[in-house]
């Protein structure tokens, strides 16, 4: 059964819609809003599949309402009830993709008709997604292996490729030097004891598809080949706001995954790069901002450039000691950690039986404390109490060298987790502190925010969500309903004069929200409030 939510501002047109629609359609109206706002809080609290909306609304078109519902809720079909058959609002009708139209006045034929080819549609989207067979046969197809290969190897093997290897691929259409490109890192969230192997294998093919179909539908040229534990895309720049443009595509990647095949999946992303010799690097970058992203809870979308900076320097005490100390600091629990300091310890004692021996640990691990303090910008006198050279010679056993390691490095990935809350939370302090300056100001929106502090809008709407836990609209309404109330109390002002100090440019939008969110109209607040 599909979920429909219907838009019109007559309620005599959604009663007789409504009374039209059963059960053996296929479809079940889960809510009726008679303006396009209303519509929106339905459609973030039912999921639908198909909004049937009204052209000519007061507030927000239809038009309007479905630029909207395309940009923040992609996977959503979308349909128009109209009497006006206008050109101009049947071309923005084609580019925003509509899945078709009734026109009033409406019989049970047209509706009948309609519901059963717009079902038709949705089956057929709904099993070309869930199929992995067809999904695993396009990919077979589209995506030559000796393709992948070659990505694969190149990152393996950390060359940039030979001349005539680049020249073989630029045969098959593959370049990387005619534009600027991003290196998307995506994985795919295990469920545990979910899925076995060949059934994770699977769902990648079938991730991968489904993300070259949406960018294929955008237009952007890109790349894709599997590696690691995940899946690689090159997106190739296109337009003069790219990296805005792109920042939707990849929140819609998301989505869909979400929706059709039922799974969470990260993406980690690079800089721009350019050519083959920069393909590793923003392999590296795209990696560690993946691996970064549940550690400084950034989201599903994390970009490396709002991230840390600066990368730790490799050290002698081994790569692969390092490493998991790393990976342990930044993403296992305390008793984790502490178990890999433990097993570094046992070792250092096997092979070490006096204090001349631990002189190159000294050295190795305080390169590893001074550069991982330098990279979260801590005080590391703050943090030790004393100067770290002077501190170190001075244990006269490996367990005092390890234990005084061990609690530094706890004191370090606490002091780096709370920096990374905090600056989250500046950034929203920052929009918040925008939004109470400019709140008048009827243009305002997330997306002149994000411009002005250089974040991404899938950031921005997740800061709202887990800080104010409230979206970025609802929360800008909320600032203007207050100061439009203490207008009301305080000054004679006309109320379309308050409307218009308060950022609202409809006076009618204006009293709705209002009544909406203080339970009477302005006028009535004001005789209520008087002295």
């Amino acid at each position: 059964m599909y979920k429909m939510i219907l838009v019109d501002d007559e309620d005599e047109v959604r009663g007789r819609i409504s009374s039209k629609i059963s059960e053996e359609s296929g479809f079940t109206i889960v809510g009726t809003a008679g303006n396009g706002y209303d519509a929106l809080e339905l459609i973030e609290k039912h999921n639908p599949h198909v909004v049937l909306s009204d052209i000519k609304m007061p507030f927000i078109d239809g038009i309007e309402l479905a630029t909207i519902i395309k940009r923040d809720f992609p996977t959503i079909r979308i349909a128009f009830i109209t009497g006006y058959d206008e050109f101009d609002y049947a071309r923005e009708a084609i580019e925003l993709k509509v899945s078709g139209y009734l026109t009033k006045p409406l019989t049970q034929n047209d509706i009948s008709h309609f519901l059963k080819k717009l079902k038709v549609d949705l089956d057929r989207e709904f099993q070309e997604k869930y199929n992995l067979e067809i999904l695993k046969q396009r990919y077979e197809e589209s995506i030559p292996l000796v393709i992948d290969n070659y990505f694969s190897s190149c990152l393996v093997s950390s060359h940039t490729g030979r001349s005539e290897e680049i020249e073989n691929l630029r045969q098959y259409g593959i370049s990387l030097d005619d534009k600027p490109y991003l290196l998307s890192y995506i994985k795919i969230e295990k469920r545990e004891g979910s899925r076995d192997i060949v059934e994770y294998e699977k769902l990648k093919l079938s991730v991968r598809s489904v993300i070259k179909s949406i960018l294929e539908r955008h237009e952007y040229e890109h790349y894709s080949f599997m590696f690691a534990e995940g899946i690689i895309f090159l997106v190739k720049e296109k337009g003069k706001f790219f990296l805005r443009d792109v920042d939707s595509v990849f929140f819609e990647m998301v989505k869909m995954s979400e929706k059709f095949l039922d799974v969470q999946i990260n993406i980690g992303i690079s800089v721009l790069h350019r050519e083959f010799s920069q393909l590793y690097t923003a392999w590296e970058e795209a990696d560690k901002a993946i691996g970064y992203s549940h550690f400084l809870h950034s989201g599903r979308i994390v970009y490396i450039n709002q991230l840390e900076k600066r990368k730790l320097k490799v050290l002698t005490l081994g790569e692969g000691d390092i490493k998991e100390i790393e990976h342990s600091v930044k993403f296992g629990s305390e008793s984790e950690l502490r178990n890999v300091v433990e097993s570094l310890k046992l070792n250092a004692l096997r092979d070490s039986r006096t204090i001349a021996n631990f002189r190159p640990y000294i050295i190795n691990m305080m390169n590893l404390i001074v550069n991982f303090a330098e990279s979260i910008e801590a005080d590391l006198d703050e943090v030790i109490g004393q100067d770290i050279l002077e501190q170190m010679l001075g244990f006269s056993s490996l367990e005092q060298l390890f234990d005084w390691f061990l609690v530094t490095l706890l004191k370090l990935r606490e002091k780096n987790l709370s920096t990374k809350m905090s600056n989250s939370q500046k950034l929203l302090d920052k929009a918040v502190q925008f939004i109470h300056g400019n709140y008048d100001d009827p243009k305002i929106s997330m997306e002149t925010v994000c411009d002005e502090l250089g974040i991404s809008i899938s950031y921005m709407s997740l800061l709202f969500k887990k800080h104010k836990e409230t979206t970025f609209v609802k929360y800008l309404t909320g600032v203007r309903i207050d100061r439009a109330k203490e207008l009301l109390k305080l000054t004679g002002d006309r109320i379309v004069e308050i409307a218009s100090k308060c950022g609202f440019s409809d006076v009618y939008y204006f009293s709705h929200c209002f009544k909406k969110y203080m339970g009477v109209s302005p006028k009535k607040y004001r005789e209520e409030t008087a002295d």
